[in-house]
């Protein structure tokens, strides 16, 4: 009965694969606009504006504007912006009153998936109530046959490199010595990873070009076939594949040895790391952590779903061995293929939390959202495995060591055992075919991101919230909204921003926001001009009372990147040392290598990685601290302190005014800086009065009072002699 359901197993996970495709948001997706959906101008716009969550394909992406009428009024010179991928635009012709919308479709130049959007707006005297009730869409549908490719792929993938891991893992450290040859029935899972490889690229590539015409698939001769395979990164991804799946092809005419386990073992390997050159991965802001970590996962579901069918193989020829010797020989291999699954489990959990938490984000997006209630039907799968390994480890195995070590042939537990293999056969599958699925969800963070950048603080009277929007590099809206004891501060006498760059060496801008009468005070600016860490300091003047300055710290990105975590060393040590214990593994249980080979060479390389991740875990987590930002505000206590420390520690050489001419500085050659020139605003940044006054000036006979006074002291003084300039 089993052998006639295997078939059916099989196309019920294919149907499992086509049936869950939807609409749903693909990768690439639309973070804002200029000019904004639903906006009502009073001026034409000369040109529209789309930044999108990826960088997009140049040759497969465009935007259209049509009028009220469906004519076009582009003038057809859509373009993804080379500095800037995530950037497109299109031109507009000299336009009249009235609503105007704007189509486009983009194809991310990372993942190769497909989202397609239109969204209004109206320009002169149009109902703006009118305008914001249409509806912005962003959708797309999940093509069932490139869903098929990726699972297609992702099993071949697991097929070609679960061979060599379980002969390297498995096989050869269990039965050496034994003269049980290894399985004919292994070649032909082979020829099936062949197969389905070599399928999986040609509808994978067919279905590719068929989403850029708006085609389930195109021909194979269709010219835009060869214009992306050779014309953009997506087609020369399938074109490596094409040719590590070859490179495959000629491996399985080498007769059994070790050159052909190796080579496959790093053709394999090198397959599915072009997967996650394809994957969410990808597409952080930092991505070589990530990879390395889907790489890793990837790794661990080949040697579980590839060493599982393998496995079954295996078992399945020594069925015609004798009763001790079957019994012996899966004693063997189910005690050491259940060592390594351990491993391996430990691989994916350790890797499937770490790309859980980057795609998340929050708790509440495993249950509020696709991607993550995906991610959790993915688990009923994992469960099942856990529970089947589990009974294995702690039930089979060790009936059938009794049985090996007593001479006694087995059958039931050994019959028992095989069904078990199935079974896991069967649930990998499946899990195979959620992981597929999950490729083509947008993250939970990417499809609710929000990259306005909010903060708040309280200075004397006054509570200060801040906002940017969207809180990237480039053009932003900044707006404040002030409370005064409680109450909405409707009236000042000047309200600013002051922005000073940490990381790069620009002067320092300035931004007036103008009040609505209710507390709310706003400009559009661009004065974050580059990517990093900003000091965005709000200054309130009010009428006969001390201004108010509030500091914020903020780090807009460049549209499309996400924020990393600080904790990029201590995510490297980890998987530097799984990679490690990993090399190990595989290095320890080879017996084909020669002993110098093995500990002259391999060991001495596991080691070295080994002792890179726990150098790169031990690293502190720190936030880089600014060096050009004050991180004091010159309020009136700031002030007040650093006139008094001015007294002190400056007044004798720079005098009460700060003009140099102090008891001390007039018998000093040089004579002491003015400092009613060298305060201006403009002429020199906090940071470096900060140096000066921390290390002396070069040339002159003033001291470093670096050792001599805090950090914060010497703010202070830097604060203070600010309000001595002319």
């Amino acid at each position: 009965m089993i052998k006639k359901r295997k078939p059916w197993i099989l196309l019920i996970v294919l149907l499992y694969c086509a049936v869950t495709v939807m609409s749903v948001s693909a990768h690439a997706l639309l973070l804002r606009s200029n000019p904004a959906a639903n906006a009502v101008l009073e001026q034409p716009p000369i040109q529209v504006e789309l930044f999108f969550t990826e960088a997009l394909e140049p040759k497969l992406s465009s935007v259209t504007v049509i009028d009220s009428n469906g004519t076009v009024v582009d003038v057809g010179d859509s373009r993804v912006d080379p500095s800037d991928p995530t950037r497109m635009t299109v031109s507009l012709r000299s336009i009249t009153d009235g609503v105007y919308t704007v189509s486009w479709k983009a194809l991310s130049t990372i993942d190769g998936h497909q989202t397609v959007g239109s969204f209004p707006f109206a320009v002169g005297s149009a109902n703006a109530e009118a305008v914001q009730a249409i509806k912005q869409s962003t959708t797309v549908r999940l093509p069932a046959v490139a869903l098929i490719a990726k699972f297609l792929l992702l099993a071949s993938l697991a097929l070609l490199a679960g061979r060599p891991l379980f002969i390297l893992l498995v096989w050869n450290p269990a039965l050496r010595g034994n003269p049980i040859k290894r399985p004919a029935l292994w070649n032909t899972l082979y020829r099936i990873g062949l197969i389905g490889a070599l399928l999986s690229i040609g509808f994978g590539v067919l279905s590719q070009v068929g989403q850029s015409v708006g085609k389930e698939l195109v021909l194979p001769w269709d010219p835009q076939v060869g214009s992306v395979l050779l014309g953009t990164r997506l087609g020369m991804i399938w074109l490596v594949r094409l040719i590590l799946v070859i490179a495959s092809t000629w491996l399985a005419g080498i007769e059994n040895s070790a050159m052909k386990v190796w080579g496959g073992l790093m053709i394999g390997l090198g397959l599915m790391l072009t997967v996650t050159f394809t994957s969410h991965a990808a597409t952080e802001a930092r991505p070589l952590i990530p990879i390395l970590g889907d790489w890793l996962h990837l790794t661990g579901m080949a040697f579980w779903f590839g060493g599982v069918a393998h496995l079954a193989m295996a078992l399945r020829q020594l069925r015609f061995e004798d009763g001790t010797t079957h019994t012996k020989a899966t004693s063997l291999l189910a005690s050491k293929f259940s060592v390594n699954a351990l491993f391996f489990v430990a691989l994916i959990g350790v890797t499937g939390f770490y790309s859980a938490y980057l795609r998340l984000g929050s708790w509440s997006a495993l249950v509020g959202s696709l991607y993550g209630q995906a991610l959790l039907f993915k688990q009923l799968f994992v469960g099942g495995l856990l529970v089947i390994a589990a009974i294995n480890l702690l039930i089979i195995s060790p009936r059938l060591k009794r049985g090996r070590i007593q001479q006694v042939a087995d059958t039931g537990v050994v019959v028992r055992f095989a069904k078990n293999v199935t079974m896991e056969v069967v649930l990998a599958a499946l899990l195979l075919g959620s992981v597929s699925f999950l490729s083509y969800i947008p993250p939970a963070k990417a499809a609710s991101q929000n990259t306005d950048l909010t903060d708040r603080a309280r200075v004397d009277d006054l509570r200060v919230n801040i906002n940017v929007s969207p809180g990237q590099v480039g053009p932003n809206t900044f707006t404040l909204n002030l409370y005064e004891n409680g109450k909405p501060l409707r009236s000042a006498k000047e309200v600013l921003l002051r922005f000073t760059s940490t990381e790069a060496n620009l002067p320092p801008s300035e931004l007036q926001l103008i009040g609505d009468g209710n507390g709310m005070f706003s400009a559009k600016g661009a004065n974050l001009s580059l990517p990093g860490r900003w000091q965005v300091q709000a200054v309130v003047r009010r009428v006969d009372k001390f201004d108010a300055y509030a500091n914020f710290n903020f780090s807009p990105l460049k549209p499309g990147t996400t924020e990393s975590s600080s904790s990029t060393f201590h995510e490297a040590g980890i998987l530097l040392i799984v990679l490690g214990a990993f090399c190990g593994l595989v290095v320890l249980s080879d017996r084909i290598l020669r002993p110098p080979v093995r500990w002259g060479l391999g060991m001495p390389v596991t080691a070295l990685v080994i002792v890179f991740g726990i150098i790169s875990l031990a690293q502190p987590v720190v936030a880089t601290e600014s060096g050009q930002a004050n991180p004091i505000p010159p309020n009136q206590e700031s002030v007040a302190t650093g006139k008094s420390l001015y007294k002190v520690n400056c007044l004798p050489c720079h005098g009460s005014t700060g003009k140099g001419d102090g008891p001390v500085g007039v018998t000093l050659n040089p004579q002491p800086a003015d400092l009613t020139k060298h305060t201006v605003p403009g002429v020199h940044t906090d940071a470096q009065l900060f140096e000066w006054i921390s290390n002396g000036f070069p040339g002159s006979q003033m001291p470093a009072f670096k050792t001599g006074l805090s950090d914060t002291d010497r703010w202070n003084i830097v604060n203070f002699i600010r309000t001595l300039a002319r």
